[in-house]
């Protein structure tokens, strides 16, 4: 009888878990730079992932760092994980991934009579969101808007600024529509702001070739770009009572505006 050889491929999934309950990471070592809504500090893998879930739909994804113990609120996901960016500091954890992790998230009876909502998540379950935050006191408040601000007087560039934003818990401001534009021309109009120009969340991405505010979305889809003074397609935005919006270069000192996200 004639012998035939026979190649076997053998595929294997290898998934390390050091419990039933463990985080599951999507990538290792990359991160999504776009979506961020909030930072928290000081903070374990795991509670970071709670922190998301607690959210429900306000939370798909973050970014564990793990050097420093920080856990970044994703509101958004790519599209597609190869935009993820390489960093061998992070983690990049996906919710939709953790489909038997944090079991007393679930929504219970006691969920609404605490004030929270329960959420649906697109992996079929659902999951009680704490009570949406109000705003500091110390902040400024929108209620048309829904936007809580506080103007920090003190001046750095826009890495300084946003370090110093999330250390409030909070980000550099987003100002989605004209109407947050005009919010801010009132508010220094009133005598809220001191400055004529700060800095706020937005920059320009070289890789899609477009203005992002932090959070991912374009800020010039929603706001025409000709009454703002883009003058090239680099550095940073930063709100300026009389053009809007204007480009600055992001070592240039400048006050600046953080948002607290109330999700």
């Amino acid at each position: 009888m004639e012998k035939k050889n026979v190649t076997l491929v053998v595929i294997c999934i290898l998934h390390i878990s050091l419990g039933m309950n463990d985080v599951i990471i999507t990538s290792q070592g990359k991160h999504w730079p776009w979506s961020i809504s909030e930072t928290l500090s000081i903070i374990g893998r795991k509670q970071c992932t709670e922190e998301c879930q607690a959210r429900g739909s306000a939370c798909l994804a973050v970014n564990y760092l793990r050097t420093h113990l920080q856990c970044q609120i994703l509101k958004k996901t790519p599209n597609n994980l190869s935009e993820l960016v390489d960093d061998i500091n992070y983690e990049y954890i996906e919710m939709e991934s953790q489909t038997s992790v944090f079991t007393s998230a679930v929504c219970s009876s006691s969920c609404k009579t605490t004030g929270g909502n329960c959420i649906g998540l697109s992996s079929g379950t659902s999951y009680c969101r704490s009570p949406k935050p109000k705003c500091p006191t110390n902040y400024r408040y929108s209620l048309a808007l829904d936007f809580c601000y506080i103007a920090i007087t003190v001046e750095a560039d826009y890495q300084g600024a946003k370090t110093y934003c999330e250390g409030l818990g909070a980000r550099l401001a987003v100002l989605p529509t004209r109407a947050h534009i005009d919010f801010l021309k009132s508010e220094r109009t009133n005598g809220f702001l001191s400055s004529l120009r700060y800095l706020v969340g937005g920059q320009w991405d070289p890789v899609s070739g477009s203005w992002r505010w932090i959070d991912g979305s374009l800020i010039f889809e929603a706001i025409d770009i000709t009454p703002c003074r883009i003058l090239a397609n680099s550095g940073v935005i930063a709100w300026e009572n009389k053009y809007l919006l204007m480009d600055r270069d992001p070592t240039l000192l400048d006050k600046f505006i953080c948002e607290k996200v109330l999700v």
